[in-house]
């Protein structure tokens, strides 16, 4: 029986081993230099190149690029940004600071991005370096043409600090390449001072007004009490007059009344005549003699007729 060789095997049998190493290690190099020599842009951005330090001059464009693997890449977001600087002091000519927040509306020049990368650096770098100083600078400019603190709250103010800005802040950042939209004031706090004077203000205004409407109230009662005190006298001359009316129409018809029955007394009395008396007694004679007849003034007899009564009709 023959004895195992425990010696290594010879090199034939290890190069197919270190040819396929090989083969893979080319690959991997092979795909990773491929990669490098694409670049990718998104939406709304660009890309500036540099290769060994040097600022390219043309930027790449949204989409797949094929590039030299060698090249470095800076994005720039060339979308509307909103950038907000908060509790930002603004003196007023007064000398007191007015806190605000200050909000700008933005976007890059999509032709500018290698000189800004150039000049400046990265869009944070512009933010830091120029739009934040230029800001706070025109701001504090601005409150100097503001007499009173609480001013900052009246929007002819504001609507002149806002065009303030966004002149002086495009005359100093279009040409760096940033393109300003618009400036905007929010959250606008006075000093403690007037905020305490303000409250004061109008609570001082708004008892003034209370009292004032009071005072009204008062005036329109004792309006009130006159006109009802008109009323009054009015309907009491009204009934002075009515009770006069009525007592004179009473005392004319009394007088009209007594002047008929004098008239009508004249009449009877003219009417009267000793005929008609005459007249009068016989109509009112029922035929009958008097049963006693009394003797004449110095007679001094009275004379008893009741036993003649029948006497003298004929027999």
């Amino acid at each position: 029986m023959a004895d195992l060789d425990p010696r290594p095997s010879t090199g034939r049998s290890a190069a197919p081993g270190r040819r396929l190493g090989l083969g893979a290690g080319i690959a991997l190099a092979m795909i990773a230099a491929i990669s490098q020599s694409i670049t990718t842009v998104e939406p709304g951005h660009n890309k500036v190149a540099t290769l060994f330090g040097e600022v390219r001059d043309a930027p790449y464009t949204e989409g797949i690029h094929f590039v030299n693997p060698l090249l470095g890449f800076t994005s720039f977001d060339l979308r509307q940004q909103t950038r907000t600087w908060q509790q930002v002091e603004v003196p007023a000519q007064d000398k007191l600071k007015t806190t605000m927040d200050v909000s700008l509306t933005f976007r890059i020049d999509a032709t500018t991005t290698p000189r800004i990368l150039q000049d400046t650096g990265t869009l944070d770098d512009v933010i830091e370096k120029h739009v934040t100083p230029k800001v706070r600078s025109l701001l504090r400019e601005a409150g100097k043409s503001v007499s009173l603190s609480q001013d900052f709250f009246r929007e002819a103010v504001q609507q002149e600090l806002q065009a303030y800005m966004e002149a002086g802040l495009t005359r100093y950042l279009k040409p760096k390449g940033v393109i300003v939209e618009a400036v905007l004031f929010r959250d606008i706090t006075l000093p403690e001072v007037v905020r305490n004077a303000v409250i004061q203000t109008k609570e001082r205004q708004e008892q003034l007004e209370r009292e004032k409407a009071q005072l009204q109230i008062v005036e329109q009662q004792a309006q009130q009490q006159v006109v009802q005190a008109r009323a009054h006298e009015q309907a009491a001359l009204a009934d002075a007059q009515a009770k006069r009316t009525r007592a004179d129409a009473e005392a004319y018809r009394i007088r009209k009344e007594a002047a008929a029955r004098a008239e009508a007394n004249v009449a009877i009395a003219r009417s009267i005549t000793p005929e008609l008396l005459r007249y009068n007694e016989v109509e009112r004679w029922d035929g009958s003699v008097p049963t006693t007849l009394l003797g004449t003034e110095g007679a001094g007899f009275i004379l008893d007729l009741s036993g003649h009564r029948g006497s003298s009709s004929p027999e």
